[in-house]
Formats: C-alpha cells, sequence, structure tokens
C-alpha cells in the first residue's frame, strides 16, 4: 500500500536520527490511506442499502424501516474508522507509539479491509435481491454480524494503540 518514495524520502529513510521518524510518518501514512479505502467501502454499502430500501418501501415498509436502521448502523462504523486514532502520539506522551505498534495496525487494518469488502458484497446482494423479490431476514442478520466483527477489530485496534495488549 505504501507509495513510491521520492529520492529525497529515500535520503530521508537512511539519515541516521530522521529515519526513524520517517519510517513512522510512512507507516502512518499508510494507516490513513488503508481507513480511508475501507470508510470507501463502508459508504459504498450503504448506498446499496440506501436503494434497496428505496425499492422496497413501496410494498414492505417493515423491511425497508430495517434497511433504514442498517444504513444508519453501518454509516456509523464507517465513522468510527474515519475518525479512529491514527497511531500519532505527543512527544512527551507516557504510551510511545513505535514502528512495530505501527506494523500492528496496519494488519489490523488489513483484517478491517475484508470485513469492509464482506460488507459491501452482501450490501450489493440485497440491492440486487430486493428488486425482485422479499429480502431474506437472515442476509441483514448476516451483515450485522459482519459489523459487528468490524467494531471489534477497532477495540483491538485501539488495544494495541494505546499498549494495553501484547
Amino acid at each position: 500500500m505504501s507509495k513510491k518514495l521520492t529520492w529525497i524520502e529515500k535520503l530521508e529513510t537512511i539519515i541516521p536520527g530522521f529515519s526513524g521518524y520517517k519510517k513512522r510518518e510512512l507507516a502512518r501514512e499508510d494507516d490513513r490511506l488503508i481507513r480511508n479505502y475501507i470508510v470507501k467501502t463502508l459508504t459504498d454499502a450503504k448506498i446499496k442499502i440506501e436503494e434497496a430500501a428505496a425499492t422496497v418501501i413501496e410494498f414492505n415498509y417493515e423491511t425497508a424501516k430495517r434497511l433504514n436502521n442498517l444504513a444508519s448502523t453501518i454509516n456509523y462504523i464507517a465513522d468510527k474508522v474515519k475518525f479512529a486514532e491514527s497511531g500519532y502520539a505527543p512527544h512527551y506522551n507516557i504510551v510511545k507509539v513505535e514502528l512495530d505498534t505501527l506494523e500492528k495496525l496496519k494488519e489490523i487494518d488489513n483484517n478491517l479491509v475484508g470485513s469492509a469488502e464482506k460488507v459491501k458484497e452482501m450490501t450489493s446482494e440485497i440491492a440486487k435481491i430486493a428488486a425482485v423479490t422479499k429480502v431474506p431476514s437472515e442476509k441483514l442478520t448476516q451483515i450485522i454480524e459482519e459489523l459487528g466483527k468490524i467494531e471489534q477489530i477497532l477495540e483491538e485496534r485501539l488495544k494495541v494503540l494505546r499498549g494495553w495488549s501484547q
């Protein structure tokens, strides 16, 4: 996910005293890019659910209501990802965010990508189903469970960032 480094950035990564700073900065940038991708994926999923709700509302108000609630939940999770702590700690902070911690965050964020893409796939299925037939309740439950997994991963991410887990 890392961007291609310019010659000056390559130089910065080898200068003693500055290289560690630059590597942490690049790791934070990777983390931000991954989280932006997750947010976009979840936003796309929310849009699909809103489209399905608009299709269903004519003949099944209760399902449309559940779909709108699901869209709100997806939006809430996307906001949690968007505004998650970024891995920056001031110089005098008690808990230091080192490069290995930032690498763990990237691994956790990669798990988030998988779950977010699953949610998007499931919402696309629901959008297709809603246009033709009744939306199965178990499909909505599966999405809610996957969103729960995303919240658990975010909690794990916070623990790693704050130094609460090993």
